[in-house]
């Protein structure tokens, strides 16, 4: 049951709901069951047993009976999937019917499946033609709306019918009276006809010769030396894990597509995952441009129907390629030969919700299965896959140098505290003028940049206009009431918004708790640093990336296009610009505050600067002019930073593993957080300490320990207090800690408010 409840349950299955030839349900299809006082969603598992006679003579046992099934052509999960949903539980220490929950396409309300598949297969919209258009209509000119012109230039290049939904989603509006009125006018036609599902996709349907694959490129010799290796390891069709380790701009997706293709030699399918939505669209366009329309887009961010139509594909095993974000780890991919994972280290695939699986730990289970080959892919690979492949659990493939003979950015650091003395001086100056947000050097690097005809990228990992507010009289920072997160200054400083609940408001004149004057800090986040730039350069298009300006369906995809057309010329984002995207007019990459998440509460915190500064860096000089980019920092000696700068990865990581190693934290040992939530401080306080007291016992192995527990940092979701600890566990020891906090999970008095985060 999609409960988190431990256990499962047994129902009686009439016969009215066996198919031909079915003595049983099978195992993995949807049914609806009475449960408490209403009805749920079930996930057939197999034959239950038959109730204990003893059992039966005190009590007579009456089973519930299933109500009934879906009407699914087959089973939506298939017998590895609930192999794999069993080991995941046991892994994450989660009910296992969440995971299965996870694994399940999205139920369509009653009446909406039907008419959604009618819109998308018969209502469609194309061009009149030409000879029959008219240019204006009974009662005279037509006077073309922006909707109406944005329609029908979508129509124009799209040549052919396309779906009024596509229209919709892509277009963001809702045009019914616009088709109307257009199809009145005679500049289109709203016709019913069945489209193909390539017709139906964001591309629109192809011509026959975009059909036709692309042509590999010649590869570099350790490109083929890595493609010949993986292309052993899929004929030979066993487990094989692999970790391809490339400088940025080395052609790893080269080698990913090369093994795709071995891939569908064999037979079998590929599935390719990316950390990000944002990225998902680069790389359907260049898998559909080298394997043709056998592919499945699969992630959050399609709409619900969209995302059963992939589902079902994917299961029916019309597509072959599987691409997605996180949750596709999860997808019913038929005859699985390959999986990838691009950019392995990074932290978005980790679920932050129940089931808290991450990608990375559910491919290798999921692969290992099927006898599938899994190559995790990264230029700055986790210390995890790091430490995996030294103990020869993953086999190393290198990619040392770009392509193309291209020489890495050259990167500059530059040291702000000289700067912001001088610059803050004067205090009613700086007033006036604001904070500093970007060095007289990169002032001059954009500049020359833009008149070179170039394009730069801007990176600020905060998004925002400004900083906290705080009381000049008590010195109380204003933080959300129902999260206890600070608020954070957006659309220049007319708007307070909690980063945790979306929750937003004017900023207060007067502090909530004593009436004292609140002072706007001076800190600053991406908006700012746009608004800079526009200014800095005011006859230049700039635009912002990040997830404000992204909510938007489609908005990923339109942003990112106008950049590598060239319409943007600097583009400033948060860490979505710094991964997997290739521009090729990219010469400069400007920084802005790159130590500010050095001192996060993260053990991790080092490594993820590390990460992003030189995943960023990678972006600048990708194509045929030299790279150039710009640190900005408060901490210019940190290792992070100065290993960053010179794109070297071992020297970071010699640092890090030893630091890792002497204070206990992964790659060494397991580590477990676990938090508990309550209405108030103290009960939060007392159940922590509680768990802690029963997790080490006289009986716990001896690597065991608890660092806490303590409040948690961040956000107090919907008003309650939260208190975490940290348990340290040897490799060995971890299963058996596993089995305790899976037990102690299954007290109701303790499961209470107990969330479980196991980190691989």
């Amino acid at each position: 049951m999609p409960r988190p409840v431990p256990g499962t349950y047994t129902y009686e299955a009439p016969h009215a709901l066996l198919g031909p030839g079915e003595t049983t349900l099978p195992p993995g299809t949807r049914v609806r069951v009475p449960f408490g006082p209403g009805e749920l969603t079930g996930v057939v598992l197999g034959p239950g047993a038959p109730p204990p006679a003893e059992r039966e003579r005190q009590k007579k046992v009456v089973l519930k009976t299933v109500r009934s099934r879906f009407g699914d052509p087959l089973p939506p999960l298939p017998e590895d999937l609930l192999v794999l949903a069993r080991r995941l539980a046991e892994v994450t220490v989660c009910p296992l019917g969440l995971v299965l929950k996870a694994m399940l396409p999205a139920s369509a309300p009653p009446g909406r499946m039907l008419r959604t598949a009618l819109i998308t297969a018969e209502g469609s919209a194309r061009l009149r033609e030409p000879d029959n258009r008219m240019a204006s209509g009974p009662r005279g000119a037509l006077r073309l709306s922006e909707d109406d012109r944005r329609i029908l230039t979508l129509l124009a290049v799209s040549r052919g019918p396309v779906p009024l939904v596509r229209i919709r989603r892509e277009l963001e509006i809702s045009p019914g009276r616009s088709f109307a009125r257009l199809e009145r006018e005679g500049f289109l036609v709203i016709g019913a006809e069945r489209l193909t599902p390539e017709a139906a996709s964001p591309g629109g349907p192809a011509d026959p010769e975009d059909r036709a694959p692309s042509r590999p490129p010649t590869l570099t010799a350790p490109q083929r030396e890595a493609a010949g290796v993986l292309q052993e390891a899929l004929e030979a069709r066993a487990f094989g894990a692999f970790l391809l380790d490339g400088v940025t701009g080395s052609g790893k997706t080269e080698v990913y597509f090369q093994a795709i293709a071995a891939c569908l030699e064999t037979g079998r399918s590929a599935l390719l995952l990316v950390p990000e939505i944002a990225l998902a669209s680069q790389q359907e366009a260049l898998l559909r441009a080298r394997f043709g329309p056998g592919i499945a887009v699969f992630h959050s961010g399609l709409g619900a129907a969209e995302r059963r139509a992939a589902f079902w594909r994917i299961r029916r095993g019309e597509a072959r390629i599987v691409l997605g974000a996180r949750s596709a780890v999860l997808a019913p991919v038929q005859d699985l030969g390959l999986v990838i994972l691009d950019e392995e280290h990074d932290a978005a695939y980790k679920q932050d919700e129940a089931p808290r699986y991450h990608a990375r730990q559910a491919a290798w289970l999921r692969a290992r299965a099927a006898g599938a080959v899994m190559v995790l892919g990264s230029a700055t690979p986790s210390l995890e896959a790091a430490h995996a492949a030294e103990r020869n659990a993953l086999t190393r493939l290198r990619l040392p140098h770009r392509i193309a003979g291209r020489a890495l950015p050259e990167v500059e650091i530059v040291d702000m505290r000289p700067l912001l003395r001088a610059y803050y001086k004067d205090p009613a100056r700086n007033r006036a003028r604001g904070p500093l947000i970007l060095a007289p050097a990169l002032e001059g690097a954009l500049r020359d940049t833009v008149a070179a005809g170039r394009q730069a990228l801007v990176l600020l990992n905060r998004r925002g206009y400004g900083g906290r507010m705080g009381c000049l009289r008590c010195g109380e920072i204003i933080e959300c009431r129902r999260c206890g997160v600070a608020f954070t200054l957006h659309r220049r400083g007319s708007l307070a918004v909690c980063h945790a609940c979306g929750v937003g408001m004017a900023p207060p004149e007067e502090c909530p708790g004593c009436g004292g004057d609140v002072l706007r800090s001076e800190g600053f986040g991406t908006e700012r640093v746009e608004e800079a730039v526009s200014r800095l350069l005011p006859d230049v298009r700039v635009a912002r990336f990040d997830r404000d300006t992204t909510r938007a369906r489609g908005s990923h995809a339109r942003t990112l296009g106008a950049f590598r057309e060239g319409a943007i010329r600097v583009l400033v984002g948060t860490q979505m610009i710094a991964k997997g995207h290739d521009f090729p007019a990219v010469t400069l990459v400007g920084v802005v505050a790159a130590d500010g998440g050095l001192g996060a509460p993260d053990f991790r915190a080092a490594e993820r600067t590390f990460q992003l500064l030189t995943q960023v860096a990678g972006r600048a000089g990708r194509g045929e002019d030299p790279g150039r980019v710009l640190i900005q920092t408060m901490k210019p000696d940190h290792y992070a930073v100065t290993a960053a700068a010179r794109q070297d990865y071992p020297a970071f990581a010699a640092v890090e593993q030893e630091m890792r190693r002497r204070f206990r934290y992964p790659p060494f040992v397991r580590l477990t957080s676990l938090t508990v939530s309550a209405r108030s401080s103290s009960k939060a306080e007392e159940a922590a300490s509680a768990l802690a007291r029963k997790i080490v016992t006289p009986d716990a192995p001896e690597s065991i320990e608890i660092v806490g527990p303590a409040p948690a940092p961040g956000p107090r979701p919907e008003g309650f207090w939260r208190w975490q600890m940290l348990v340290r566990a040897a490799p060995a020891a971890h299963p058996a800690l596993r089995r305790r906090l899976g037990r102690l999970l299954e007290s109701p008095a303790l499961a209470r408010g107990l969330a479980i985060n196991d980190d691989p």
